[in-house]
């Protein structure tokens, strides 16, 4: 951790009946040094064809650079991640991706949590704070992520890519994509949508700018933000300052996120 904004932290008092939160899932809540995300766990070269991997690894290295340029026009951008996840979703169906193939890529995953997230869940559980998970990954794969790690709680609601499957075979997507400039709240159900509405504050949890936009700048106003920075430190700290509000490095833990939180929250 290398940065709290004090002033705003201590400008908003937090119960745990107050406030909802909202997190990314890829390089957020998972390790960032591990390389391992909701995408790349279906390219497992021992479950799926390696070309898979080949073929997305190339898109990879032509479309991330616009993700991470923030010099770059807002629309531009976008309509650059449309298309890059767009292809990528296509490609399991190309090669041939089933849900038992997605549960063995699963199951065998290198991928882990940061550490201390699955005890910052489990308090958040245990207070009956609504959690929310927007993430621009694989909604599948997060879904079954947390129940192999018996952490799906009744509190916690999942919107991502969600690929249909029938007769245990993938289904062509036909969905609006979810990507990291157009994540939005407008799929939570009504009926959680029920549990935030009388919340006055978030936690807000991501690794990149756009990730701020999962709420309204009126909720970012009373919220509080953390950004996980892991890539190109000393150039983006300028900007991750003037945009987050508790900024976190060198593959933090949420130890460190509750460090913070434990001198905010007021227990009732």
């Amino acid at each position: 951790m290398v940065y709290v904004n004090n002033k705003k932290l201590n400008s908003i008092n937090l119960n745990y009946d107050n406030f909802y939160v909202i997190m990314d899932f890829d390089n957020t809540i998972t390790k960032a040094d591990k390389g391992t995300n909701s995408w790349s766990i279906l390219e497992n070269p021992n479950f799926m064809n390696p070309k898979l991997h080949k073929v997305s690894s190339k898109l990879f290295n032509t479309y991330y650079p616009f993700e991470i340029n923030y010099s770059l026009d807002y629309d531009i951008k976008s309509s650059y991640l449309e298309t890059w996840y767009s292809k990528n979703i296509d490609l399991f169906y190309e090669y041939g991706l089933t849900y038992d193939i997605l549960l063995q890529c699963v199951k065998y995953s290198d991928f882990e949590f940061r550490d201390g997230f699955k005890e910052f869940l489990e308090l958040l559980s245990k207070r009956h704070v609504p959690v929310i998970i927007l993430s621009a990954g694989i909604g599948n794969v997060i879904y079954e992520l947390f129940k192999l790690h018996d952490c799906l709680y009744d509190n916690i609601h999942i919107i991502s890519n969600f690929i249909k499957f029938q007769n245990g075979k993938m289904l062509p997507f036909d969905d609006m994509v979810i990507h990291s400039c157009n994540k939005s709240l407008d799929k939570l159900p009504v009926e959680f949508s029920n549990n935030i509405k009388n919340k006055d504050h978030s936690l807000l949890f991501g690794d990149l700018i756009e990730d701020l936009n999962m709420v309204s700048k009126d909720v970012l106003k009373n919220s509080i933000s953390f950004g996980f920075l892991e890539n190109n430190i000393q150039e983006n700290f300028k900007l991750y300052k003037k945009n987050f509000d508790v900024i976190l490095t060198n593959n933090s833990s949420f130890y460190d996120v509750r460090n913070v939180l434990n001198n905010v929250i007021k227990d009732n």
